[in-house]
């Protein structure tokens, strides 16, 4: 049995983008399974997004911060964004796009959307520009997400993170381990070499 990954995600989270590269990179040394979760972490941005200064002044200081080195080390151009999204659109589009088989697809272009483009992925013009891009249909999706046919979904997740006692994002779960924020290569790494002799 192949060792598996839960991760708990949401697109506005930047450590969690970062967790996704070193996700994609642990696939090329081994054979894992991965299932992300879309957790929302900030209901409360408005649909049309907001500032930074939404989220506290010197929490945003701290992690744009954190940002830099680690986006170096990835090799990643982040882009400051003036606003902050609401992800509630993107993260039930990336349910519908994952019951289409697309969803790392979607989940990757997600992310650099918002970090490496600066769009706001709130808007859905843009989600249905990223489904167009990946040959999804999008008269289809636009009226699962004018009908809230994913939020439901959401709902779950935001349960299963009661049960599983996850307080923030990213957050790694291998059978038994949780790990809560960005994890080295390294760590993850020695998590899945550990499962693999048991």
């Amino acid at each position: 049995m192949k060792p598996k990954f839960i991760v708990f995600s949401d697109y506005i989270c930047p450590f969690c983008f970062f967790a996704l590269k070193r996700i994609e990179k642990l696939k090329t040394e081994y054979d894992i399974e991965v299932e992300w979760k879309n957790y929302e972490i900030h209901p409360d941005i408005p649909k049309d997004g907001a500032p930074k200064s939404f989220l506290r002044e010197n929490y945003m200081k701290t992690v744009e911060g954190n940002i830099r080195p680690l986006a170096k080390l990835e090799g990643l151009e982040i882009k400051p964004n003036s606003f902050i999204s609401n992800s509630h659109i993107a993260l039930e589009a990336s349910e519908f796009a994952r019951g289409k088989g697309v969803f790392d697809s979607f989940h990757r272009r997600v992310f650099e959307a918002y970090f490496l483009e600066c769009r706001n992925i709130g808007d859905k013009s843009v989600i249905l520009g990223i489904a167009q891009e990946l040959g999804l249909d999008t008269d289809e999706l636009s009226f699962a997400l004018d009908k809230h046919r994913y939020h439901e979904r959401l709902e779950e997740v935001r349960r299963e993170k009661a049960s599983y006692g996850v307080l923030g994002t990213p957050t790694f779960i291998m059978d038994r381990t949780k790990l809560v924020g960005l994890q080295s290569y390294e760590i993850l790494r020695r998590l899945i070499n550990s499962a693999t002799r048991r």
